[in-house]
């Protein structure tokens, strides 16, 4: 079928493609947008730092010293010994009549100034609060050890002791 002088279609292709040079795209071709529509080039000069004017004024007014007067600082004890003796159990009712007292100093002598008396009113509660509490709790505990005969197993120990 195929002649020796004739040569099959791939290999003609192979021989034709070794003659040719090798593929090269078509040279790019720059064109410049239309000059219509183009924006400015703007040229700006380096930045350079201007110092703020030598009398500034601040926005905001100076700071206010802290107001102080007679009894706040009862008042503010009253309410940390309050505090404390709702939290502490043992030294709680030490520490509430305590609060009870400078709490009540504290709120007198606020009111006779005019000052606030919210602190003071708050230590009261609070110590108030506690000293009930002790209170109840002491009973509770009284009657508790007398119904339980505990107090009689405690003094029958110590006059084993003594």
């Amino acid at each position: 079928m195929y002649d020796d002088n004739q040569q099959s279609g791939y290999e003609s292709n192979q021989q034709s493609d070794a003659n040719q040079p090798a593929y090269q795209p078509p040279p790019m071709q720059y064109q410049s947008p239309p000059t219509q529509h183009q924006q400015p080039q703007y040229h700006q000069p380096p930045h350079q730092y201007t110092p703020p004017p030598q009398q500034y004024q601040p926005s905001y007014p100076p700071p206010q010293r802290a107001v102080s007067y007679p009894g706040k600082g009862m008042s503010i004890a009253a309410l940390v010994l309050g505090i404390c003796s709702l939290v502490i159990p043992t030294f709680g009712f030490l520490l509430a009549i305590t609060g009870l007292v400078l709490g009540i100093i504290g709120k007198k002598k606020a009111q006779e100034v005019g000052a606030p008396t919210s602190m003071a009113t708050a230590g009261i509660i609070c110590a108030a609060i506690a000293v009930g509490w002790g209170i109840i709790s002491t009973i509770l505990c009284f009657t508790v050890c007398t119904s339980t005969g505990l107090f009689a197993q405690l003094f029958n120990a110590l006059d084993y002791y003594w």
